[in-house]
C-alpha cells in the first residue's frame, strides 16, 4: 500500500535564479515554471530592466537588482546559477552558506580544487548541490546507457563524441573571454567528457590532447583528445567554436554499436537512437521532451525527499580532473588568469 505524502513533501520548491543569462531566462526558468514541483520566485540581475524584459513571461516573479538579494530572500529554497564559469564557485558557496540548495550550470567549477571546495560547502551546510548536465535526463540518453550497462553491444571499446558551433564573429561572447574561464572544452567539450565517463563508469587513466588557441592568453577555440580508460577502451572527443553546429555520439562495443545523432541539445525534436547488432540496424524514437524540466523536477524531488541527486558529485569531481588533464596534456595553462 502506497503511503500518502505529507503536505511538506508535496509543497512546490521555491526557486531563485542568479543572473539573467539566456540559458536561465529561455530554458531553465520556463522549465521551473512548467514543472510539477517548483515555483520561480525571483531573479537577481545587475540589469533589472533587462531581466524584467526577459522574464515578462512570468509576471509574478520578483526582479532583484543584485545576486545577493536572492540569497537574502528567506522564501527561496533552491538557487539556479547560470553565471559565467569563473563565478560558479563564489556564488555557489555563498548560496550554500545562505542555506540554499544549488543547481549550478556545467562545468561546476574552473578547476577540480574549486569544485572540491563547493562540495565541502554543500556537506558543511547540509544542502544539495548538483551540476546541471540536463542532457543526462533525456530518455534517449537514459535508454542508451541502460543498453550499454546491460551489455547489449558487448564490452565498449570506443566512444566518439563531438560538439561544435561557430562563434568566430561574436568577439564579445562570454564563451571566449579568458577572464570568465571560457573555451570550447569548458563550454561544449565538457559534454563529451561527461558522456565518456558515463559510458565507462570511471574516469580515464590518462589523456592525450591538443587545443587550438588563436592568440596568447586566449581560450581554446578547438580541442581534440584521446581518453584512455585502460584495457583497450578509449574515448575520442572533440569540441570547437570554429565549425558549423554539429553534435554526435557513437558508442562501439565488440558486439554492436549505438549512434545518437543529436545527443546533447535536441531541443524541439524527437530523440532518435540507432542500434547496430548482427548486421541489423534498429531505430528507436523518443517523444520530444523538455530535458531541463525533467532535470529541475528531479532536483526538487531530491530536496523534498531528502535524497542525493542521481548525478553524483564524485562523478563531477572526476570530470573536472579530466578537463584539467586535457589542458595539461595540450600544454595549455589552466586556469588562464
Amino acid at each position: 500500500m502506497q503511503q500518502a505524502q505529507s503536505p511538506a513533501n508535496t509543497r512546490p520548491v521555491r526557486w531563485g535564479v542568479i543572473s539573467a543569462a539566456n540559458i536561465g531566462a529561455k530554458a531553465v526558468s520556463p522549465a521551473i515554471q512548467a514543472s510539477r514541483n517548483g515555483i520561480l520566485v525571483a531573479v537577481g540581475s545587475r540589469d533589472p530592466r533587462r531581466a524584467a524584459d526577459l522574464y515578462a513571461f512570468s509576471p509574478t516573479t520578483r526582479i532583484y537588482g543584485s545576486y545577493q538579494d536572492i540569497l537574502d530572500d528567506e522564501e527561496i529554497e533552491a538557487v539556479y546559477i547560470p553565471l559565467p564559469n569563473s563565478l560558479h564557485a563564489e556564488w555557489t558557496i555563498k548560496a550554500l552558506e545562505a542555506g540554499k540548495h544549488v543547481l549550478c550550470e556545467k562545468p561546476l567549477a574552473v578547476t577540480e580544487e574549486e569544485a572540491r571546495e563547493m562540495v565541502e560547502a554543500a556537506q558543511a551546510n547540509d544542502r544539495l548541490l548538483m551540476e546541471a548536465f540536463m542532457y543526462r535526463f533525456h530518455p534517449q540518453i537514459e535508454w542508451t546507457l541502460e543498453r550499454v550497462q546491460a551489455g547489449e553491444i558487448g564490452q565498449v571499446r570506443l566512444v566518439r563524441a563531438s560538439f561544435a558551433f561557430d562563434i568566430r564573429g561574436r568577439v564579445e561572447n562570454i564563451r571566449i573571454q579568458p577572464e570568465l574561464a571560457g573555451g570550447s572544452l569548458m563550454d561544449v567539450g565538457c559534454y563529451t567528457v561527461n558522456l565518456c565517463r558515463a559510458v565507462y563508469g570511471q574516469p580515464p587513466v590518462s589523456v592525450a590532447a591538443r587545443v587550438h588557441v588563436e592568440k596568447f592568453g586566449g581560450v581554446d577555440m578547438a580541442m581534440n583528445a584521446i581518453l584512455d580508460f585502460g584495457e583497450g577502451r578509449y574515448g575520442l572527443i572533440d569540441s570547437s567554436f570554429e565549425l558549423p553546429m554539429r553534435q554526435s555520439v557513437e558508442i562501439i562495443g565488440d558486439e554492436g554499436s549505438i549512434t545518437i545523432p543529436v545527443p546533447f541539445t535536441p531541443r524541439n525534436m524527437e530523440g532518435i537512437v540507432f542500434a547496430m547488432k548482427n548486421g541489423q540496424m534498429n531505430e528507436r524514437k523518443f517523444p520530444m521532451v523538455d530535458q531541463y524540466q525533467i532535470e529541475v523536477e528531479h532536483f526538487a524531488d531530491c530536496i523534498r525527499n531528502g535524497q542525493e541527486p542521481v548525478r553524483s558529485l564524485s562523478e563531477t569531481l572526476e570530470n573536472m580532473a579530466t578537463i584539467e588533464a586535457i589542458y595539461e596534456s595540450a600544454g595549455h595553462d589552466w586556469p588562464i588568469l
